[in-house]
């Protein structure tokens, strides 16, 4: 029956689990749906047991994993800390045992009369962050995200996909060619009069399937206003299942907001030793500007040649940066050349070409599903020269 919410429950108490079911029976428009069948679902509801910071990893990693689209997380009273915590690994609603059932109505209320018929349930609300920074300038990062970026909207037409340009010098939108409607400056002029549903009318959508938020001009760019800069990712957030963000190299109060608020942060760079210097410098500071999970920094080496004697090897790499390589784009410099003159991402070219599968690969890996046409059904660990991925 079209509109309805799916819900399962993950809740340790006998006698809540049971008020659950019969609240959730009771209501018209959801139905629920059994725990152990996890799949792609509407609404989770969670419930933390003893252990909170592995209940919390839990969360995160159900959040992140795009099979539920919103969590409501009933918890024990919770330091502030805590709480915080429990926001930012993905629960949508916070519930303080003892349970009030008033409350609990009132959330599934709320939610569906969120629903539209064209909405999509499939994923979480709030669009993911994939952040990409160079660790220094000249190292490709606006190709990475462009072609990264395209490759999600070709894989998946349904997943809706901005690109938005951080760099205060950035030139997407004359890498490919578009007359932008509008950027961010325009965006904040019109701020208070637009609204999530708004935006992909606004925004200018490249022929590939995904819109386009470029830079304004370094004088006016209202990018680098952290209040503005909050504003409009809340509103892009609701709007787009993916946000690729090209950052250029990091700088100032702007990159230290994003690097907290993305789900995954690409660090770029080449196998040069200035290059990898540099990279080792920033995964420091990176600790010491906030702490965080292993796997949400992942090191991307672009241009990669892998028979050549005037680069420093991967293995040689990973001993020096402490870190393993998640990915290598392979050095195609007329093939990205020639995209680039037609205002076209490697995508676009529809040729089977070494770095252009690379770039499915990376956006498969997003989207946790396998190539389609790959050779024997193969998943993404087991295709060769594709894209490395190291775990």
């Amino acid at each position: 029956m079209p509109g309805r919410i799916s819900v399962q429950l993950r809740i340790y108490t006998p006698a809540l689990a049971e008020e659950m079911k019969r609240l959730i029976s009771s209501l018209e428009g959801f139905f629920l749906t059994p725990s152990k069948l996890l799949e792609h679902g509407d609404l989770l509801i969670f419930e933390m047991g003893e252990n909170l910071q592995e209940e919390i990893h839990s969360l995160h990693s159900l959040s992140h994993s795009g099979r539920v689209r919103e969590i409501f997380v009933i918890s024990p009273p919770l330091a502030p800390d805590f709480l915080i915590q429990v926001r930012r690994a993905g629960a949508s609603r916070v519930f303080i045992r003892p349970v009030k059932r008033a409350e609990i109505l009132s959330s599934l209320l709320e939610l569906k009369e969120k629903e539209t018929p064209e909405s999509s349930l499939q994923y979480k609300k709030y669009g993911k962050i994939i952040y990409l920074l160079g660790c220094k300038g000249g190292v490709g990062t606006t190709t990475v995200a462009l072609n990264l970026a395209s490759g999600l909207a070709h894989l998946d037409k349904s997943q809706s996909v901005l690109l938005a340009d951080m760099n205060p010098l950035g030139d997407l939108a004359v890498l490919l060619g578009v007359n932008a409607t509008a950027d961010w400056a325009q965006l904040t002029k019109n701020l208070s009069r637009i609204n999530a549903k708004m935006v992909k009318t606004i925004l200018t959508r490249h022929p590939s399937g995904f819109y386009v938020l470029p830079t304004s001009s370094p004088l006016e760019n209202p990018g680098q206003n952290p209040e503005i800069t909050e504003k409009i990712f809340s509103l892009v957030e609701n709007a787009f299942e993916f946000l690729v963000i090209d950052g250029g190299k990091f700088s100032g109060e702007i990159s230290a907001w994003l690097f907290e608020r993305a789900d995954t942060i690409l660090l770029l760079a080449n196998l040069t030793q200035p290059c990898l210097e540099k990279l080792t410098r920033l995964l420091a500071f990176f600790q010491k500007l906030k702490p965080c999970p292993e796997e949400k920094v992942k090191i991307i080496i672009n241009r990669y040649e892998k028979k050549s004697f005037l680069f420093i090897s991967l293995e040689e790499a990973e001993i020096e940066l402490r870190k393993h390589i998640f990915w290598t784009i392979p050095n195609d410099f007329s093939s990205a050349m020639e995209a680039a003159t037609q205002g076209k991402t490697l995508i676009d070219l529809g040729e089977e070409k070494e770095i252009r599968r690379s770039f499915l690969n990376l956006a498969s890996f997003f989207l946790a599903r396998e190539i389609p046409g790959g050779k024997s059904g193969r998943t993404l660990e087991a295709i060769p020269d594709r894209g490395r991925l190291y775990r």
